[in-house]
């Protein structure tokens, strides 16, 4: 079958902080060309950790073939979060009849 494709909205409620590389900008072309394998590990150790606000929403194009696990790196990518994408979980939320129903999507779906 053909996959689906559409959007969907992420909504982020996380409870730890995050890291960022701790450079204001990404390096440009250039930059990455003049640096070495030894700078390029020196730069990864180098971030700056902070919480992000509560209740951000994302929008994603996906397909229903893309996992759970694509979707967490999407949005770290996204954030340019350079945290490891196991730290973190994916909840489909569901509203019926005024409860609200929340499951975690395996790493697998």
């Amino acid at each position: 079958a053909l996959p689906i494709f559409g959007f969907i909205r992420v909504q982020l409620k996380l409870i730890r902080p995050v890291s960022v590389p701790a450079c204001k900008k990404p390096p440009s072309m250039q930059d990455a060309k003049k640096t070495t394998s030894t700078s390029r590990s020196q730069a990864v150790k180098r971030r700056t950790s902070f919480y992000l606000p509560k209740d951000i929403a994302k929008h994603l194009h996906i397909s229903s073939r893309t996992r759970a696990s694509e979707v967490i790196e999407a949005l770290l990518k996204k954030f340019m979060v350079v945290d490891n994408p196991r730290k973190f979980a994916l909840f489909e939320r569901a509203e019926r009849e005024a409860q609200v129903y929340r499951r975690k999507i395996g790493r697998a779906h």
